[in-house]
């Protein structure tokens, strides 16, 4: 196989070949014509493709948190009646927090239908030589969540939990031990159970239980709602 090689590792490289039978002018099997393709860029591109769905779902959760934050200190300071001189203004500082905020969101979304496209071409080699878990804080992530579903919007950009919804954080001051995991994973869980619970809740709560069975080793976390439910 002819090309430049003086840029390649001397490590394996990944051909694609095609063989070409070639005859004689009798018809007599001279030999054959070999076509290659040499896939190690198409390797190397794979990887460049996980490592940017996992950079883009890591910028995208830590830039969300601290919207969640500022959205919060407006929404204080435009209850704050010194602050009426500066109401405009701060409208508006709130308004593209929240644009911003939609579009965090919106890449989040993407790069979870990426890595689980990802996973699913995954072998089960590849799977298990993926890095292990870590030690997940189940109380930091439902305060977290808790955050920001308060500031959810839908796509009409109206607050997606109702002036007459309570959510309620049940898990406040017990004592939970930390279990291996993957962090993002499961805050994007918790947060589509409660923006899903609250799309059907017209009045009343949504709160998030967690339960610690120390026996089975195990964290059982419970979403409830008084929505109507789905009828039989």
């Amino acid at each position: 196989v002819g090309g430049d090689s003086s840029s390649r590792s001397p490590s394996l490289c990944h051909l694609a070949m095609t063989f070409v039978p070639k005859s004689t002018q009798e018809g007599r099997l001279a030999g054959f014509m070999a076509i290659g393709q040499d896939l190690s860029d198409l390797s190397e591109m794979k990887v460049v493709q996980n490592r940017r769905s996992a950079l883009l779902a890591m910028l995208s959760h830590e830039i969300r948190s601290p919207l969640h934050g500022i959205l919060g200190m407006m929404d204080t300071l435009l209850s704050n009646s010194e602050a009426d001189k500066l109401h405009r203004q701060l409208g508006m500082v709130r308004g593209c927090s929240l644009r911003l905020l939609d579009l965090v969101t919106n890449f989040m979304d993407l790069a979870q239908a990426q890595k689980m496209n990802s996973d699913q071409k995954m072998s089960s080699e590849e799977r298990s030589a993926k890095s292990p878990a870590e030690p997940v804080d189940i109380a930091s992530i439902v305060e977290e969540v808790m955050l920001m579903t308060r500031w959810a919007v839908d796509k009409m950009n109206r607050p997606l939990v109702r002036p007459s919804v309570q959510l309620r954080n049940d898990v406040v001051g017990l004592q939970l031990p930390l279990f291996p995991g993957d962090a993002h994973k499961c805050t994007q869980l918790v947060y589509n159970l409660m923006t899903n619970a609250c799309k059907f809740t017209e009045k009343g709560h949504v709160a998030i239980s967690v339960r610690w069975l120390k026996d089975q080793d195990r964290l059982e976390l419970e979403v409830s709602d008084t929505g109507q439910g789905i009828s039989d």
